[in-house]
Formats: structure tokens, C-alpha cells, sequence
């Protein structure tokens, strides 16, 4: 009987060291992302050349399709502004890529499609607003690889930016077709290194940096009304023990006036929302009082306590938040 019970804890053993050494060749496939480069910024609309130096490394022999996903702002619509091609030591020249078409299932990603499943395992890359998408391209052909290859490609990047004025953080992905994300070690990722500007028209959309104003909607004009928040629980603030906020705004109009409502009254007084965060419905051409001559092109404002004496503006300082009418 002890025998018989040593018997089983030894093949116990083996099945567990085999399936460990199973589990490092099936895992020994990799692909690195060696380094990005890219400008620090662009004027709004030019195009952003990206370049991704590649490293795969193979154990096994494998056919399968490459695959490279940029993380990008929703308004530069990159499945339709982007190219991608890359060359690689076992292709020759430049190789086209094309985008997979939302809902395509991803491998070895239990069901979900290539933008779902990059969003749930890599994220926003510490973007702050929602206003992101992962874009995935397969190569157009597949490809060939020996066991025990080490393989370098060059990926080149181009995307047609938005005329927006912008701030975000730029994220890139590379993998197959065949072991998609099923491993950290199987697939190469680059993500959060700095915030990648474009210099454009309209107010600054900054992924970048704690939200403390938002005006509701994006786009509106001075005869619409419009809900301005401020999130005083997103960094600290000369406002955290205020009782009460107000708003302090200017109207700038179409013939260079400014227009300023800055009191602690009724009208201005912004109405709580727990966890430090206030908010106020206003109706320009209403509250600067606006005769029909007169249009708004903008708003300057800040935030103040029930004395005026503290004011909170842009990134929390001095400057204020900034609002442009325009159309949709």
C-alpha cells in the first residue's frame, strides 16, 4: 500500500513538472515592441508618423496573420484614416494591413472582438475621458515562421488627425492571429509615454489631465442651454471645504465685448452633488440678458466660494476654463 501511494505521488510529480515545462515552450513565443518613435505633436488635421521597431521571437513553427491595434481619440475615426504597412526579414517590401471590422472575434479571447478585448486587458493608457477606441489591423497575407527564429519588423503608422485642439495619450499593440492576447509574453504593448499634442482649432480636448470643468454639451450655442459641472473630487482644490460654489462667467460676443456675471446669488449658485462635485443649468443669451443683435462666441469662467475670495480655474490655477460656441 505505501509503495502504491508513493507510485501516485511520483507520477503526480511528473505530470506537474511536465505540464510546467509545457507550459514554458507553449509560452516561449514573444513579441516586443523595442521602441516608438514619433513627434511630440501636430497641427490639427496634418498627418502623425508613427514608427514601431518589432522584435518575434519563435519556438514552434506557426502560420498566422500580424496584427497591430493603436489606441487613438474616437474623433480621428482611424479605422477609416489610417494606414499601416510594415517590411520584416521574412517578407519582402511593405506589407498592407487592413482593418478588422468591429465584432470579428479576437483569439483566444472567449467571444469578444479585437477593440473589446484590447480595452479589457490594456485599458484607456491612462486617458481620462471616455472619448477613446482601440483600432486593430490584420496583415493582408499570412506568414510563415520556423521554430527558434528570431524575426525584426518595421511598422509604419499613419493617421489622419482631426482639426481638434488635443491632448492624449497614444497607446500601440502588436500580436497574430493565431495566439492573440492569450499571454503577456505572446504579445508586445507600449503604452502611457507622455501626452501626445495636437495643435488645432477650438478648446482644448485634454484626455490628459483630471477633468475639474465639463460643459454639457460639446457643441452647443449661446441660445441652447448647457450644464457646466465642476468635479472637485478629482485633485485637490481651493475649493474642498467650500459650503457653497458658484459660477463666475464671462460671455465673449461676436464684436469683441465681455460680458461678466460674477456674484454669489441665486442665479449662479451651483447645486450639489456629493463627493465635492457641483453643478449649474445655464441659458447664456439669458443670463448676459443679449438683445437679438448680439451672439456669443465663447465663455471664459471660474468657480468661487460663497466670499468670491477663493477661485478655481484651468488645472485648478488662475487661468480660466475656456468654452466655444459652434455647431455640431
Amino acid at each position: 500500500m505505501k509503495q502504491d501511494n508513493y507510485r501516485q505521488r511520483v507520477r503526480s510529480w511528473v505530470w506537474k513538472i511536465g505540464g510546467a515545462l509545457l507550459l514554458l515552450v507553449v509560452a516561449a513565443c514573444s513579441m516586443t515592441i523595442d521602441s516608438v518613435v514619433q513627434p511630440a505633436s501636430v497641427n490639427g488635421g496634418d498627418i502623425l508618423p508613427v514608427t514601431l521597431n518589432v522584435t518575434i521571437t519563435t519556438n514552434t513553427t506557426q502560420t498566422s496573420n500580424f496584427m497591430v491595434a493603436v489606441l487613438v481619440p474616437k474623433i480621428w475615426n482611424a479605422a477609416k484614416n489610417a494606414t499601416i504597412t510594415f517590411t520584416s526579414d521574412i517578407s519582402s517590401g511593405d506589407q498592407g494591413m487592413t482593418v478588422i471590422p468591429a465584432g470579428t472575434p479576437a483569439p483566444q479571447g472567449g467571444g469578444l472582438d479585437w477593440p473589446t478585448l484590447l480595452t479589457t486587458r490594456l485599458g484607456s493608457g491612462g486617458n481620462l475621458l471616455p472619448d477613446y477606441e482601440w483600432v486593430a489591423f490584420y496583415s493582408n497575407s499570412s506568414y510563415s515562421v520556423a521554430g527558434n527564429a528570431t524575426i525584426h519588423a518595421t511598422v509604419s503608422i499613419r493617421i489622419k488627425t482631426s482639426p481638434d485642439n488635443l491632448s492624449f495619450k497614444l497607446g500601440y499593440c502588436v500580436a497574430n492571429s493565431t495566439d492573440g492576447l492569450s499571454s503577456s509574453d505572446r504579445y508586445g504593448s507600449w503604452l502611457n509615454n507622455g501626452c501626445f499634442q495636437v495643435n488645432g482649432t477650438g478648446d482644448l480636448i485634454d484626455f490628459c489631465n483630471p477633468q475639474l470643468a465639463n460643459i454639457d454639451p460639446r457643441t452647443s450655442l449661446d441660445n441652447d442651454i448647457i450644464t457646466l459641472t465642476f468635479d472637485g473630487g478629482v485633485t485637490p482644490t481651493a475649493l474642498d471645504n467650500a459650503s457653497s460654489v458658484y459660477l463666475c462667467v464671462s460671455g465673449i460676443t461676436d464684436a469683441g465685448d465681455s460680458l461678466s456675471v460674477c456674484e454669489q446669488t441665486s442665479r449662479t449658485k451651483m447645486r450639489p452633488l456629493g463627493l465635492n462635485k457641483w453643478q449649474i443649468d445655464i441659458w447664456p443669451r439669458k443670463l448676459f440678458g443679449l438683445p437679438d443683435s448680439k451672439h456669443l462666441t465663447g465663455l471664459r469662467y471660474f468657480f468661487t466660494d460663497a466670499a468670491g475670495g477663493s477661485k478655481v480655474g484651468y488645472g485648478g490655477g488662475s487661468q480660466p476654463f475656456t468654452y466655444t460656441f459652434k455647431c455640431q
